[in-house]
């Protein structure tokens, strides 16, 4: 069977998978899926550090220090820039997992860049790194059609500890419905409605 190609992106059959399964709770969750830092493309890290004005009265004191933010850089030509860099990791005896970005914060675990961008009435993922505005939909290098891959990322250690991002419920529904907002950040929102078509269910955007 050919492969489903939208918008760039070869969708895996995880996606157009029904599970009984909705998105979580944050209160329940506590953001397990922010336990670690995450590789962010080095020109978005700039760009974050270009608006630390704005982001660090929304972190805790301890951690408005901008030369703290980011950890060590690499080069990796999969990233659009070339290189990437880690936000930093930092231990944190209140959350379930012992450790978070430094970017979630301890009060009411919500990322200090996307709270920033909100209050400013900026779009939420203006600044956010993308892989946190996808997660747990990740793009990968594709094979077979030679497009990139859109698919849900449980085949890692933080999804075992918590970072699924869903719970069970009731209904089933296809999983790329569970995360509609993601799915049409990775596809537009054409490509998103041209998904729901492709699988016989009605849009949410």
């Amino acid at each position: 069977m050919a492969e489903l190609v939208i918008a760039g992106y070869a969708i895996d059959d995880k996606l157009l998978a029904r599970k009984p399964i909705r998105r979580c709770r944050l209160e329940a969750c506590q953001a397990a899926c922010c336990s670690d830092g995450v590789w962010v493309d080095h020109a978005q890290a700039e760009r974050i550090l270009a608006h630390a004005a704005l982001i660090q009265p929304f972190l805790p004191e301890a951690r408005r220090d901008p030369s703290q933010w980011f950890a060590e850089l690499h080069e990796d030509p999969t990233f659009p820039s070339g290189r990437c860099i880690g936000t930093t990791t930092v231990a944190d005896p209140t959350h379930p997992n012992g450790s978070t970005c430094i970017f979630l914060r301890p009060s009411d675990r919500r990322c200090a860049i996307q709270a920033a961008c909100l209050a400013a009435g900026r779009p939420a993922w203006e600044l956010k790194p993308y892989y946190c505005c996808l997660f747990p939909l990740v793009d990968e290098e594709g094979e077979g059609s030679g497009a990139r891959r859109l698919t849900l990322d449980d085949e890692n250690d933080l999804f075992r500890r918590g970072g699924g991002c869903y719970e069970l419920c009731a209904e089933a529904q296809p999983v790329f419905q569970v995360y509609a907002e993601e799915t049409a950040l990775a596809l537009g929102l054409e490509g998103y409605r041209q998904l729901c078509q492709h699988a016989g269910v009605a849009p949410r955007l």
